[in-house]
């Protein structure tokens, strides 16, 4: 059998092997050049597989983020951000526990495409429409119909699939101003792994969680750069295609699994961005 020292270390972590595991498939008769054939046979296998992103929710309660996926529950995510934009969503009333396709839908908050009762198409400006002012909220209060998202693409360490975090309105003041104090200095969010973690806030019984603003753990190697651009014009070209639900905006209440809505404040919009 191969000893420890006959391993090379590198190849080793190509393959996410230990030393244990290829001296267990060298005692079945499996080399390792045969393991990594394999392995490149399984990729091609699943290479046409439909990849959806798996989103992040916010935990109302808890200042905390939920994998919707798994369920975990995480209190900080360290990430990069390849991609990010300002989505708009309207929404017809839905009962509890009700799912329905929005009514109309904006992936730049420029250009809303509205789909009326007889599935007719048309398209609207954001600005001006009377489902963007305060108050329009059909279930009352000093909210709007049309809700406004800060959808940002999370890549974390060892995945390649990024995953989808939406910020309602009480959190964009803190990216926005994270944004904007980066390209003050010339500088990107892509370049940077982030840490991103919330608070919570409470309006007499209401309570829910917000970003606070995030932190910069390290920047980029100039290799890690190049990927997660790579990833982010990808994004870019397909992110219309990802279509939006009312789980985008609202949030988790894990102990009774119910929506909860932050109030909405203004705030000021941005459009996609390659970060």
């Amino acid at each position: 059998m191969t000893t420890l020292a006959q391993y090379d270390p590198n190849l080793l972590q190509k393959l996410g092997l230990t030393v244990e595991q290829a001296q267990e498939l060298e005692a079945q008769g499996i080399s390792l050049e045969q393991y990594a054939e394999t392995m490149q046979d399984a990729a091609q296998l699943e290479e046409n597989a439909e990849i959806l992103p798996v989103r992040y929710r916010i935990v109302a309660q808890a200042a905390a983020f939920q994998n919707e996926a798994t369920g975990e529950i995480i209190q900080k995510l360290r990430v990069r951000v390849p991609f990010f934009h300002t989505s708009r969503v309207l929404f017809a009333p839905q009962n509890e526990g009700e799912s329905a396709p929005p009514l109309c839908t904006s992936h730049d908050g420029k250009l809303g495409r509205y789909v009326a009762d007889d599935g007719l198409i048309s398209y609207r400006k954001c600005q001006g429409c009377p489902f963007d002012q305060f108050g329009s909220d059909p279930n009352g209060g000093r909210g709007k119909a049309c809700k406004t998202v800060r959808r940002i693409y999370l890549l974390e360490e060892n995945s390649q699939v990024p995953a989808i975090l939406g910020l309602p309105p009480s959190s964009h003041r803190a990216w926005d101003q994270f944004v904007s104090a980066l390209r003050f200095r010339g500088q990107l969010v892509s370049s940077y792994e982030i840490e991103l973690s919330l608070e919570t806030k409470r309006n007499g019984a209401f309570v829910w969680s917000q970003l606070q603003p995030p932190k910069i753990i390290r920047e980029l190697s100039p290799a890690e750069k190049f990927r997660v651009v790579s990833i982010g014009k990808e994004l870019e070209a397909r992110h219309k295609t990802i279509t939006m639900g009312i789980e985008d905006y609202l949030q988790v209440n894990v102990e009774n699994s119910n929506g909860a809505t932050a109030e909405e404040t203004a705030q000021g919009e941005t459009a996609g961005h390659t970060a």
